[in-house]
């Protein structure tokens, strides 16, 4: 079986850092300890980055990267390693533009270390024999493995500084991992000689992925960073897995006596596959074997592969089509209106926690290289006691922000202070004042207009929920006779199957209905539901029905005047007498009744402006005893 190639990542290249000379200085500064007392913990982080430069394309180069990573982990615990604190310059090349980029940050240089470990994984998948069950396994897991690496830049590191490094590249890298793990899955169920319509699944998810692939090439800045023959490559698989996919699910309706399906798709996977042929053929006349990224043998590989496919595909449409026309005489349908093949996604990120076993990872980062300098269980229980004083600032943070949202939003709605100035300087205003507020608003007004205009037009929501009431009965009257009429007509049925016994052939009409029974039932259920809701409706309408009666006879109303002048009038509150006929005592009372709720509202508003003066000033005070100004 010819192996089909993969691609794999392009490592970064990166330059010289001395990082003797700035950590002895740092350990002097700030620990005012012999810096020469750590000159061998100096030199092994120096000599684990320049082993780190050379690692090899293996499982000794991955495991040389995890250990410099590992190593950057622990050390980032105890040295500040920024544009700020310890300076050292990082710097690393981009992977496709080839432009050199530097920076003083550990987590550039972590980032950095993780791609390459990604690009080793990939490589390693890439170089395996698959033909063989334990090669084909090796890939399958190395590409996932991969994929995590990717993974994991683009979720810890969010700001890149190059091009490779960019979250949309990462991400394409990662895509085309999980296109190639998908691939491997699906050589192994091909091998095992797995189910076709399994089969066409997992080519289905195959073909679909490398497409994702190749559409995102297509877009931003890949277009012009990645390698043209990666996309070329890819656009091939996608149409040689779509191919696979049709041939496959030919073959499984087939077994279905699905003949007529059978042609329809062995015709799409015959012209997906001559796609795919011409594809390869323009991929191979350029193609030049010195690329690192892809095999040598790339363009014969694939040019084997595709014109193979194209051939069994082929072969099988004209002994289909043949066996269709003299034998099954099936309809065979259009293309476009083939069911696509569903997909079935084999593969995932493996995460960088489980790159190795839980013994292995201990075995390959090694001690703590600076373990003397500050004891790791020191710094670990420091930085918990910190976190969890942080968890109580910040959750104390977030009530206090909560109740100071929930009042302001109260205020605001209820348009306070500054609904009550109207009030405060009603003295200045003479009876003006208190008339205009017997007055309906404009907003009133416009409701009053449109109610009165909807109802003209439309007739009067009394009238409408009687009509409603009508419709519905008239419904429930449909669906009972339909369903007496399908009982009758089963009841006249077996009445003449016994009467004729074997002369009468008609089918029981029970099976022959059950769905119009079903549909029956759906629709009753469908109408209860909106019986349910109308009354829910009438009910909430018949609560505000009085002020819809007075809003019905529009904006010019007297009654709606009224009820504007009843509803100031009873803002006087318990100090208005109720049986005063003058207007100027009623006035007068009314003026008293609203100068006292001023005065309630003003003192509450005060006290609980109060609360959230003293609520912050607890927060405040909480933040400087346990240390943590955030």
């Amino acid at each position: 079986m010819i192996q089909s190639p993969c691609i794999h990542v392009p490592s970064k290249r990166t330059e010289e850092v001395d990082w003797a000379t700035p950590l002895k200085k740092y350990i002097a500064s700030n620990y005012q300890d012999d810096p020469e007392k750590y000159l061998e913990e100096v030199n092994t982080i120096n000599r684990l980055r320049q082993d780190m430069r050379g690692a090899g394309k293996d499982t000794t180069g991955r495991d040389l990267l995890y250990r410099y990573y590992g190593q950057l982990e622990l050390l980032d615990l105890r040295f500040p390693v920024d544009e700020n604190n310890i300076k050292i310059s990082f710097t690393w090349c981009d992977t496709f533009t080839g432009k050199s980029t530097s920076q003083f940050s550990l987590a550039y240089e972590k980032a950095c270390t993780i791609f390459n470990m990604a690009s080793t994984l990939s490589a390693i998948a890439s170089s395996q024999v698959r033909s063989e069950p334990d090669g084909l396994k090796r890939a399958f897991n190395y590409f996932q493995a991969s994929a995590g690496m990717f993974t994991y830049i683009n979720e810890n590191f969010l700001h890149a500084p190059s091009t490779d490094l960019s979250r949309d590249i990462v991400k394409i890298l990662s895509q085309l991992m999980l296109a190639q793990a998908q691939e491997c899955f699906l050589e192994k169920s091909l091998g095992e000689k797995k189910k076709d319509a399994l089969i066409a699944k997992l080519a289905s998810q195959a073909s679909w992925s490398y497409g994702s692939v190749v559409d995102a090439m297509n877009e931003g800045v890949a277009k012009t960073a990645l390698s043209r023959w990666w996309h070329m490559v890819c656009q091939a698989k996608q149409k040689h897995y779509q191919a696979v996919a049709q041939y496959h699910k030919a073959l499984a309706c087939e077994a279905e006596n699905k003949y007529g399906e059978v042609v329809a798709r062995l015709t799409y996977a015959e012209t997906n596959a001559k796609e795919a042929t011409k594809l390869v053929n323009t991929f191979a006349s350029g193609f030049t074997p010195s690329l690192t990224s892809i095999p040598p043998d790339a363009a014969t590989a694939l040019q084997d592969i595709a014109k193979s496919s194209q051939t069994i595909i082929s072969e099988k449409l004209v002994s289909a089509t043949k066996d269709n026309d003299l034998v099954y005489h099936d309809i065979v349908p259009n293309v476009d209106v083939l069911q696509p093949i569903d997909k079935l996604n084999a593969v995932k990120p493996i995460p960088i926690s489980e790159l190795y076993g839980p013994n292995e990872i201990q075995k390959v980062i090694g001690v703590d290289i600076f373990q003397r300098l500050i004891p790791l269980s020191v710094h670990e229980s420091s930085s918990l006691y910190s976190e969890e004083k942080a968890k109580i600032i910040r959750k104390e943070t977030e009530r206090v922000d909560l109740a100071d949202g929930e009042l302001d939003a109260a205020l605001s709605f209820m348009q306070l202070p500054e609904s009550i100035e109207k009030f405060k300087n009603r003295n200045g205003m003479g009876e003006k004042s208190i008339t205009s507020l017997a007055r309906s608003t404009p907003e009133v007004k416009e409701w009053a207009r449109m109610i009165s205009q909807e109802e003209n037009e439309r007739g009067m929501v009394g009238e409408l929920i009687v009509t409603l009431e009508g419709l519905r009965g008239k419904a429930k009257e449909l669906l009972d006779g339909v369903g007496i009429s399908l009982e009758q007509e089963q009841r006249d049925c077996e009445a003449m199957r016994v009467k004729f016994g074997d002369l009468w052939t008609q089918s029981p009409s029970g099976p022959l209905t059950a769905s119009f029974r079903q549909d029956i039932r759906t629709h009753r259920e469908a109408l209860d539901k909106a019986i349910a809701s109308d009354r829910t409706l009438i009910s909430r309408f018949e609560e505000i029905h009085s002020s819809i009666e007075v809003l019905r006879e529009g904006e010019h109303s007297d009654r709606l005047e009224q009820m504007f002048a009843e509803a100031v009038a009873s803002a006087a509150g318990s100090g208005r007498g109720s049986n005063s006929a003058e207007n100027s005592l009623l006035d007068t009372e009314m003026e008293d009744g609203i100068e006292s709720n001023i005065t309630n509202i003003e003192k509450s508003i005060e006290k609980l402006n109060k609360i959230k003066k003293e609520r912050q000033e607890t927060l405040d005070d909480l933040k400087k005893k346990v240390g943590c100004f955030i």
